[in-house]
């Protein structure tokens, strides 16, 4: 017998402007869960673009994450939130399995 773990998430929607710059490197940026200091999501982006680079990224998080908030860790350990960069967490959920028409 097999058991599959299920855990019920929810897709956000990481959205900014890329800052302006000369560097080629990339940075881990994480998604918090402000409510519970836990990190429910990452993306890996460039530290900085050549020119001006609108984002948009799916991301899922599970769905008991509370307030998001995105950004880095600095040497210290402490959360950055990184300020061209936002979570966006859609106000309609979809249905969860098939969908269609019911009855007549």
């Amino acid at each position: 017998m097999s058991y599959t773990a299920s855990f019920a998430v929810t897709e956000v929607t990481v959205r900014g402007v890329l800052p302006i710059g000369d560097t080629t490197e990339n940075a881990t940026y994480f998604i918090l869960d402000t409510a519970k200091s836990a990190i429910v999501g990452q993306v890996m982006l460039p530290k900085a673009v050549k020119r001006s680079l609108a984002v948009a990224l799916t991301v899922k998080v599970p769905s008991s994450a509370g307030s998001l908030a995105i950004g880095t860790f600095d040497d210290g350990g402490n959360f950055q939130v990184a300020s061209f960069l936002r979570v966006e967490i859609p106000t309609v959920q979809r249905p969860d399995g098939a969908v269609g028409a019911s009855g007549r």
